[in-house]
């Protein structure tokens, strides 16, 4: 046993240099994504003119976000440059709050895509019933009794916060080597995996539903803005074809970001051996969801854009908040074919 612990410690410490490297992208990437998620959550509590379902769970996703950049990610940061290691208890406080974050943030998504999914594929008195201000805030609450029920298992069953190097030697090693130390964990490690895998199929599903019955006419309502533009004299083709690639994007960035760090999570499950420079660039891949979720989910909106460029110029402070009036569901009824096609239109690109 004392040539196995001699072996750990041997092991476990990284160099100044990576260490300082990951520091910096950690600190980079938490200031960035507490600054857009703050953002997004600022303008929706402060213009009522924001204040839809769509952008509810939109906020829902960025508070979980704030947990991974603007908490966990500056924590380890210090711990990386610094080399030090925090004590036990308050390690189980940061990883279950990362742990949290994550599975709140991906549920976000699917409850996001589904909302999406229902305005355009359904009628509107559908969506009216579904998404009334009660059964929204059900569903923002069940996202974090979710993911606080399956925390709840890592706490009682994990006996320590950390494990493999992080026991024997720091902390900082062990988020270089590893990631996370509460990814060591088997169970949070499978429940990890099921959540990517099950947002993954809802997020696909919904986006590529909506993405087959987008079609062009002359009045549109954008899939991802929900705004209404009149009096367009003539069709835009090439601006459709982009809007509807956009739509697709949406679930390529998804992909692109969660997949790699699924596949690495299930090797881990069947006790394969992930090289730890592969395994800390996929985790820091998966972190940037974390990042641009806000910026995916606002940058097209025009009522978003309006709302920032009056913060910016300082209308807001002034009194003349500038804003556009949420859709109305009947609106889209009467733009809608009375002959319950169930199909949507593409916004302008402007």
């Amino acid at each position: 046993m004392a040539n196995e612990s001699e072996q750990l410690l041997i092991e476990c410490p990284v160099a100044r240099g990576p260490r300082l490297c990951l520091a910096t992208l950690y600190t980079f990437m938490g200031v960035a994504g507490a600054v857009l998620n703050l953002t997004v959550v600022y303008l929706v509590v402060t213009f009522k003119k924001l204040r839809t379902a769509s952008n509810a769970f939109i906020v829902n996703g960025c508070v979980a976000n704030l947990l991974v950049c603007a908490f966990w990610m500056p924590h380890e940061a210090v711990i990386l440059y610094t080399g030090s290691s925090l004590s036990p208890r308050y390690q189980t406080f940061k990883e279950a709050l990362l742990f949290l974050g994550i599975t709140v943030s991906l549920l976000s998504h699917s409850l996001i895509a589904v909302n999406r999914y229902v305005l355009i594929t359904k009628v509107p008195a559908t969506y009216q019933s579904l998404y009334q201000r009660r059964n929204t805030e059900w569903m923002i609450s069940g996202s974090w009794l979710m993911s606080v029920g399956c925390l709840v298992p890592w706490l009682t069953t994990s006996a320590s916060p950390t494990e493999g190097c992080a026991s024997t030697h720091s902390a900082s090693a062990s988020s270089t080597a590893a990631g996370t130390s509460v990814l060591a964990n088997s169970f949070a490690c499978a429940t990890l995996a099921c959540t990517v895998t099950a947002q993954t199929v809802i997020v696909l599903y919904c986006y590529f539903k909506i993405f087959r019955r987008v079609q062009i006419s002359v009045k549109r309502v954008s899939i991802l803005n929900f705004q209404i533009v009149n009096n367009l004299p003539y069709s835009f083709p090439r601006k459709d074809k982009r809007l509807g690639m956009y739509v697709l994007a949406v679930c390529f960035v998804f992909v692109v970001t969660t997949e790699p760090m699924l596949w690495a999570l299930v090797a881990r499950l069947f006790r394969a051996q992930v090289p730890a420079a592969l395994w800390t660039s996929l985790w820091l891949v998966f972190c940037t969801l974390f990042v641009t979720n806000p910026f995916l989910y606002t940058w097209k909106n025009e009522e978003f854009r309006k709302s920032l460029r009056s913060v910016i110029r300082g209308d807001f402070w002034r009194g003349s908040v500038v804003g556009v009036e949420p859709i109305n569901i009947s609106t889209i009824s009467h733009i809608l074919p009375r002959q319950n096609s169930r199909r949507a239109f593409l916004g302008d690109m402007n």
